[in-house]
């Protein structure tokens, strides 16, 4: 790729979108005119072997250069690996090859199995993974990251990064890139990112969504609150740590209604919800409202499910995702 000699099939496999979809996106640039080069999408599981010979023999109409890109291959079965991989051997065994000059194939594999059947499409040779840093490499990976756009990232910065998103590559590149906007409107124009400004803005970032959550359950907006969830999930957050943040709005119930039951009014109630940032008298009327609406059965009803969502989790029966979806459209409904 570096020489400008672009492969004529690959098969590009690792466990992270990001890394292995930017290593596709260096095989097609952007579309330009007559010398960009044009793009055909196809699913490993929907193509059928003839259409995927009849792609590659295609010769481009507007550029020089054309992708086949086929995603989904770490997902297919072994029944659907077999019979692509028997027609793209047979089309490479013609005398002509396959595919066609100027014509670049390219089976895209996002999986962790290194054993998967779909990893078995093309032999050896045509194989590359794209290997995600783990660990200690992740800072390193976060500063060459920032570095690429023209940012300081120091090792402190790069740290808190992890320690507040994880090492989920895509939220951590889009971190970077929020920071290095941030920068860009600072004064000076230096633009270096500091542990303190990670913090102002990641963990900002975190912080709101869970409030939102909470803020979701107290005025029991059901819809709102799945909305919520699944965007912490679909970032990457821990099912356990989202547990926590549920089990909070348990707890405030309780306290809530505990206080109440020995006669306290709103700033009673809010003394007794210690633990946290002082909430104004509207906010704990709302929670004395859903308290009241609850009353003891329901606290102690929403108790027990959080215990038992907890005790699935952690012994791996159920999906994380499906038991805190149900454990939110109940405690909001």
């Amino acid at each position: 790729m570096a020489q400008g000699r672009p492969p004529r099939l690959v098969l590009l496999h690792g466990s992270d979108f990001l890394l292995v979809d930017e290593v596709v996106e260096r095989l097609a640039p952007p579309l330009d005119g007559a010398e960009g080069l044009g793009r055909e999408v196809l699913y490993a599981d929907t193509v059928t072997p003839e259409a995927l010979v009849a792609a590659g023999n295609s010769p481009g109409l507007f550029a020089d250069r054309r992708l086949v890109l086929v995603r989904g291959v770490g997902e297919a079965s072994a029944r659907v690996a077999d019979r692509l991989r028997a027609a793209v051997e047979t089309a490479r065994s013609r005398p002509s090859g396959w595919p066609t000059e100027g014509t670049t194939v390219v089976f895209v594999a996002v999986t962790t199995d290194r054993r998967a059947p779909g990893l078995r499409l093309v032999p050896d040779p045509d194989r590359v993974e794209i290997r995600a840093p783990v660990g200690r490499a992740v800072p390193t990976w976060v500063r060459e990251r920032a570095k690429a756009q023209g940012v300081e990232c120091t090792a402190g910065a790069a740290q808190a990064l992890v320690e507040l998103i994880g090492e989920d590559l895509a939220r951590l590149a889009a971190e970077v890139e929020k920071a290095a906007l941030y920068l860009d409107s600072e004064p000076g124009g230096r633009r270096r990112l500091t542990e303190e400004v990670v913090r102002d803005l990641a963990g900002e970032t975190r912080v709101r969504q869970y409030w939102e959550l909470t803020q979701a359950l107290e005025e029991g907006n059901r819809p709102r609150a799945l909305h919520v969830l699944e965007r912490l999930l679909a970032a990457g957050e821990p099912p356990p740590v989202v547990l926590v943040w549920v089990v909070g709005y348990v707890r405030s119930l309780g306290r809530a209604l505990s206080a109440m039951a020995d006669g306290a009014d709103v700033r009673g109630v809010g003394a007794a919800l210690r633990g946290g940032p002082r909430r104004p008298d509207f906010a704990v009327e709302r929670l004395m409202a859903r308290a009241t609406t609850a009353g003891v059965a329901g606290v102690a009803t929403a108790v027990a499910r959080c215990y038992e969502t907890e005790r699935r989790l952690k012994s791996s029966a159920g999906s994380p995702r499906a038991l805190l979806t149900v454990l939110v459209a109940d405690l909001a409904g």
